[in-house]
Parts: C-alpha cells; structure tokens; sequence
C-alpha cells in the first residue's frame, strides 16, 4: 500500500476522524522510514511538536487497534492490518466487515473497544447520563470502575459524541505521566497546561500566562482561562483519566482536585466557564482528606459502571455468535467472574473461536492451565512483590464473610479489581479469584 491509501484507512476504519496536517505528516514520513528529524526539516513544524503529534497519534491507533503501536512497529501491524482487506472495503467498520460473525472479526479482548464495535455493551443508565452530562453547559462528570471494566470504552464514546457536536477534547491519562511531574504542584500544573494546550494543537505559551507571583494555581487558571478557552467557539471537554494515580501524590491531590471543583462552580456565573466540560475517570475511591466544600468527588454526576448482568451477559453471548438455552450462559458466567465484563469477553471469545464446550471452560478456569492463567498469573506476579499487598488479600479470600482493611489497602485491591468492597468489608471480586490465590498464595 502507498502512503496515501494508509492515511485513507487510518482516517476511515481506525480513527473515524479526519487528520490533522501534523498527523499526516508524522503518518506519511513514519511510512517512509523518515526520522522526526527529517520530518521537522521538510515540513516547517518543529521537532519536538512532531514527536508529541506522534505519541498521541500512536496511543491512538494503539487503542483503536487493541495492542500497542509504536513508531518502529507501525509498518509492520500495519502491513498485517490493513493488507488482507482490498481498497474498496476501506469504509467499512473494523469490527464487523460484510456478512461475517463477529466473533470472526473478535481480536483478543485485551483493550478498549473501538467505537463501532459490535462487542460494547450498554449499561443503562450509565451511557445517557454520561453524555448527557458533557452536553450541560459547565457539566461535571466522575467515572469510577476498577480496571478492565470497560471505563475506557466509554470515554471512547464520550469523545465520538464531543466530535459529533463540534467539541473540542483533552484526554489527559495520569497512567502514562512521568514520577518527576508530581514532584512539585507548579511541575505538575505547568505539565497539565502544556499538554492541554497541546491536545488542543495549540503551542504552549507558559512565558506569556504564568506568574509565580499569583501562585500556581491561580496561573494555570489564567492560563486556561485567557488563553485556552477564550477563543473556543465550541465548548471543550476535559478528561483526566487514572485520577487514583493522585492518592499515591497528596500533596499534588490537595491542591488539584480543589482547583477543578472551582472551575466548574466557576460556570455558575460566568459564561466563559460554562464551555468547560469536566470528566474525571478513577478506579477506586479518592482517599484525599478534602474539606467537604473542596473535593471534586461530592458535585456533578457520579457513574460507577457496574458488572454485567445475566441478560447483559447472555446479549454478549449472542454478538459473538454463541448460542445458548435461555440465559445459561449469563447465569454461568455471572456465577464464575461475577459478569466481570473483561473476563466475560475472554471467556465468550474461546468458546467461540477453538470449539471448546463451556463445561471444559468451566472446569479449568480457575487453573494455572486455564483460559485465564496469564491473568491470574500477572496478579500472582504483582501480589508476590508486594508482600504487605498479598498478606492483606490472602486474609480475604480465605475469609467466607469478608474481611476490613486499611483504607489504603483497600483502595489499591480495589483499583485492580481484586476485591469488591462491601460496607466496610472486603470481599474477592469473583470465584475464580478466591479459588486461585487460596492454592498461590503462600503469606
């Protein structure tokens, strides 16, 4: 394939969006085996500009695509991506091309589900309330669900309907930000600026908006203020995705979240404010001690995205093209994972694709040889390098009525979805786990 039809695929089957010109330069040189370097030299855009053009464009593509995508690897998952399929099938949806089952279509669940996706299912109310929200004039949204519950999926979704209504986006996910940026709150605001800035395709101008004499805070509310919302024509929508990151940084966490509540009572009663849409997707409680007029995580709209149900279940089952009697399947899997909708998708994906029954995948699930051994295993891993960690939860799944923590601890069991918490005790999330690490785990 030339350059031009890779552009042409990536705007309509991966990405549904046009290109910005910097994108399609990065896209079209990377093709070409071209270094920033040269790219910078033949295009007049700067080489630091380019290289961040790139890592956003990446993530992108990674997320859309459901493995990573770097700037070395991109000829070669793209070559196997986009070659089997002719040029005239170009416009046609990722996920479910013709006639074909989706389950013949179905990567390995392992990320984000794109936004054409026949495999996302809905939870109502979640959804409506969701983009209803981002649609209110200085609306305030919080997302909460341990990971690999489809968080992620739905910011996706968010983001499509922002484009859709002519919105401006920054997705700003605290997960991929370096130690260094939370030593200090100004490090940390002046990093948030610049990155919104830049999601915005707008160079930084912190000379021309930051005084250390007005404080950090106030600065970066200039900043937004003055420069990154007064010449929006349409509003912007902020989302900070793993906000939890923060607990691990009070000192960041005390000064920041008071500053977003701020900015959205702000809208109450000035107009410029109103344009600025606020989401914050976390995995876990915030435990920051906030005087209550101050947290963030008591105002606007509160989602927690819960585990599917028997019906959801059983509709999942349908998609990927396995038939069932009535809801069994949903009752079975609901049973084992809890409707855990990461291990649901694992569990539908082998029973579609390599013809194995659901009693064979019933009984080995929760084995080192089972069709979640490298799950289980990478929980094993983590767990066993943090020893206080692994202490904790070996206490819960030997308990049968569930066991109270410290704040901390649950916090962090939580956020991986180890554990459901329930009142002040700590249960396992689902079967599989307790039945696992009772046999792993020697504290």
């Amino acid at each position: 394939m030339d350059p031009d039809e890779v552009l042409l695929a990536i705007e309509k089957r991966l990405l549904k969006r046009k290109l910005t010109p910097a994108e399609r330069i990065v896209l079209g040189q990377t093709w070409n085996k071209q270094t920033y370097e040269q790219m910078a030299r033949q295009s007049g855009y700067g080489d630091a500009h380019l290289k961040d053009t790139g890592y956003k464009l990446w993530r992108a593509i990674s997320q859309a695509l459901g493995q990573r995508v770097t700037k070395k690897s991109l000829l070669f998952v793209l070559r196997d991506y986009l070659e089997p399929l002719p040029s005239s099938n170009l416009a046609k949806p990722v996920a479910y091309l013709g006639t074909e089952s989706p389950s013949t279509q179905q990567l390995y669940p392992s990320g984000p589900l794109s936004i054409d996706s026949p495999f996302y299912i809905q939870r109502p109310p979640n959804e409506d309330l969701a983009l209803s929200e981002i649609q209110r004039p200085g609306g305030f949204l919080r997302i909460k669900a341990p990971k690999k519950m489809g968080k992620t999926s739905l910011v996706f979704r968010l983001i499509e309907t922002a484009h859709q209504n002519n919105y401006q986006t920054i997705y700003l996910d605290l997960q991929t930000v370096d130690e260094a940026v939370f030593n200090s709150i100004d490090t940390f605001l002046k990093w948030f600026c610049v990155r919104s800035s830049q999601s915005l395709n707008l160079s930084p101008k912190l000379l021309e908006f930051w005084d250390a004499s007005m404080g950090h805070k106030v600065s970066s509310e200039f900043y937004y203020q003055e420069y990154l919302l007064e010449n929006r024509k349409t509003p912007t929508v902020l989302i900070i995705g793993a906000a939890e990151r923060l607990i691990e940084h009070p000192k960041i966490a005390e000064d920041f979240f008071p500053l977003l509540r701020s900015w959205h009572e702000k809208a109450r009663w000035n107009f410029l404010w109103r344009s600025l849409r606020i989401v914050i997707v976390h995995s876990t409680e915030i435990y920051v001690p906030l005087k209550i007029n101050q947290s963030p995580f008591n105002i606007g709209q509160a989602i927690k995205l819960p585990k599917f149900s028997v019906a959801q279940v059983a509709e999942l089952a349908t998609r990927y093209g396995v038939k069932t009697e009535n809801d069994s399947i949903g009752k079975a899997l609901v049973d084992l994972v809890g409707g855990h909708p990461y291990l649901v998708n694992v569990f539908l994906y082998h029973l579609a694709t390599k013809s194995l029954s659901i009693n064979t995948l019933l009984k080995n699930a929760s084995t080192p040889s089972g069709i979640y051994g490298t799950h289980l295993r990478n929980y094993l891993a983590l767990l066993k390098e943090e020893q206080d960690l692994a202490i904790s939860f070996k206490q819960v799944v030997s308990s049968t009525e569930g066991v109270e923590l410290d704040a901390v601890t649950m916090y962090r069991l939580e956020s991986l979805g180890l554990i459901t918490i329930n009142g002040y005790q700590a249960i396992p999330s689902c079967d599989i786990y307790r039945t696992y690490f009772q046999q792993q785990l020697s504290v």
